[in-house]
């Protein structure tokens, strides 16, 4: 059984679907959210900062080689950056794959819980994202990153 929830994920309204009671399927910007689900939220935000709670995420729908890149994005730390080709020598051992991992992560099913908003190029500039440059820079922003121009500042990268 799949159920939904609207959620307010600081200033951003999402939309998670649930199944099985824990595992999230899938996570959708909208446009407005007008309720407030106070349990489910808490234990959104668990999932997103990389802390024990209820939720669980799947992946069962998702092909082999994206499932490296979403699993290689999972250990992005919150409140840091990583590029492409970072996420690439994470999951297949070289930067060939850069390309790629921009594709898979375009078809992210669980933007912010698989945190593609902190993946950057190389020159540590904002590219591509589901909501939005500005939503990548407002959650980017949210978890205590500085970006100026465009660009996010060295300080926040990390080496996966």
């Amino acid at each position: 059984m799949s159920v939904t929830y609207k959620i307010c994920y600081g200033e951003i309204p999402l939309k998670i679907h649930i199944k099985d009671g824990y595992k999230i399927t899938k996570v959708e910007f909208i446009k407005h959210c007008d309720t407030k689900n106070s349990e489910v939220l808490e234990e959104f935000l668990k999932l997103v900062k990389g802390l024990p709670g209820k939720f669980s995420i799947d992946l069962s729908d998702t092909d082999e080689k994206s499932l490296k890149v979403f699993k290689a994005t999972l250990t992005i730390p919150y409140g840091k950056v990583t590029t492409y080709g970072e996420i690439s020598k994470k999951a297949f051992g070289n930067i060939n794959f850069s390309r790629f991992v921009g594709y898979a992560l375009s078809r992210n099913p669980l933007p912010v819980i698989i945190p593609c908003h902190r993946v950057v190029d190389r020159s540590f500039r904002l590219r591509g994202f589901t909501g939005g440059l500005l939503l990548k820079e407002h959650l980017l922003i949210s978890e205590g990153v500085k970006i100026k121009d465009g660009k996010v500042d060295r300080r926040f990268f990390v080496n996966l």
